[in-house]
């Protein structure tokens, strides 16, 4: 019992330091410690509410995928001037998300995961993203290095992909052209296909991405709707919806609905179709654990020597009050002489005999 105590306190002891290794502050007071490091002034911190004045642009996509707070932070180091910006969401999907937009946006190059999960160049800039964090880097190269190692160590906790992304196919897919959708403003714009016709506004998400099959660049869009039939209801409104052109090939999975666009060639939009593939398992019902003979056993006799043990303590407890008190407090507490009654059974005396006389 007591090996699991302990346990359980370090446990909570070490998720403590991982949740404070998270936070803004403490990732900018890390980079503080690098030697010739010195930060330019006081960091500058926004949250939800106050992130237009961060960046009125960025502002509703950050609100879109949830963000708990924007710092910025700028150092004097011996390779030159460097600038972080740390987006930290809610969630490592959340992240995902809007690492993927600034992606399709802003990126001239993909870089190798040299810092965090992915990460991308985008002029003199450079992004990565990590955990529930989108770092954004500014100046030096070489401090640009240092900076991005130093804070992807610094950065706690896995960099799951949203489930539908897992989804998409991996053959014949250009690398950095993932995007993971909550939006119909962030979506592409396609002729034949109108973002309102999606259903975001029925929880809709979208993973994209950019395939080359035979020497032709085609797009994939992967909706995933929480219900098959919420999937039907718009693969039949898409199917439906007279400016759909040749280009738009579409095919339902389950909850899944994939749309192919930019090319008319059906052979070469099936060959990314065909990779798409979704399971679902459906459990009736779930057998309740149950303890066998041997852990029945020895669970009664676990609690038949605990309770021997809480009396055999209760005992020694009162006689060893009862004995002390004695000794401090003769005659006062315990068997008092005037209090005290004694029934003598005198079997070593002699019979009496009595007899009534008439």
């Amino acid at each position: 019992m007591i090996r699991n105590l302990l346990q359980s306190i370090l446990l909570i002891l070490i998720i403590s330091v991982m949740v404070q290794a998270q936070e803004r502050g403490a990732l900018v007071q890390s980079v503080d410690a690098l030697p010739g490091w010195t930060a330019a002034g006081k960091p500058a911190s926004y949250n939800e509410s106050s992130v237009d004045q961060f960046d009125p642009v960025l502002a509703p996509s950050l609100r879109l995928y949830g963000v708990d707070g924007v710092t910025v932070q700028a150092w004097h180091t011996p390779f030159g001037t460097v600038r972080a910006t740390l987006f930290q969401l809610v969630h490592p999907a959340s992240a995902y998300g809007f690492f993927t937009i600034r992606r399709k946006t802003e990126a001239t190059a993909v870089l190798p995961t040299s810092a965090g999960a992915e990460s991308f160049q985008a002029g003199n800039r450079r992004y990565f993203w990590q955990s529930r964090y989108v770092v954004r880097l500014e100046g030096d190269a070489r401090a640009m290095d240092t900076l991005a190692e130093r804070l992807s160590q610094q950065i706690v906790g896995h960099s799951p992909r949203p489930s539908i992304a897992n989804h998409l196919p991996v053959a014949n897919l250009v690398a950095g052209s993932e995007e993971y959708i909550l939006s119909a403003s962030d979506l592409p714009r396609v002729e034949g296909l109108n973002a309102s016709d999606i259903g975001f506004d029925d929880s809709a998400e979208v993973a994209a991405a950019d395939y080359r099959i035979n020497g032709k660049a085609i797009h994939l869009f992967l909706v995933s709707y929480p219900t098959q039939q919420l999937a039907k209801k718009y693969a039949d409104q898409i199917s439906n919806s007279t400016s759909k052109p040749d280009a738009v090939t579409q095919k339902r999975i389950g909850p899944l609905l994939a749309i192919v666009t930019g090319t008319s060639d059906a052979s070469i939009a099936q060959v990314v179709m065909d990779q798409v593939h979704y399971e679902s398992v459906v459990m009736w019902d779930e057998p309740q654990p149950g303890l066998g003979l041997g852990p029945l056993i020895v669970t009664i006799f676990t609690f038949i020597g605990l309770l021997l043990g809480a009396c055999l303590i209760a005992g020694l407890s009162l006689g060893g009050f009862r004995i002390w008190m004695k000794k401090s407090f003769p005659d006062r507490v315990f068997d008092r002489a005037t209090d005290m009654e004694i029934i003598q059974l005198k079997l070593d005396q002699g019979l009496i005999r009595k007899e009534l006389n008439e």
